[in-house]
């Protein structure tokens, strides 16, 4: 129980960048961007870089659960 809550408190605060958000979702560069950029994914710009928080994702993974979605 107490490992689940550390690691759920890590994930909230955990910044992903473009090339780990590819390696941890198993797609290539270019697709991570493509979708860091579209409207319904909740990227974060800041400068010239894009980050996603890791409870963002996961949260849009659960949206997204058992539906296609094409970028």
């Amino acid at each position: 129980m107490r490992n689940t809550m550390i690691n759920q408190v890590q994930d909230e605060y955990t910044v992903l960048s473009a090339r780990e958000l590819a390696s941890r979702l198993h797609i290539g560069r270019d697709k991570a961007y493509a979708l860091i950029k579209s409207k319904s994914f909740p990227s974060i710009k800041l400068g010239g870089r894009y980050i996603v928080t890791a409870k963002a994702l996961n949260e849009w993974l659960d949206q997204y659960e058992y539906k296609t979605f094409l970028v």
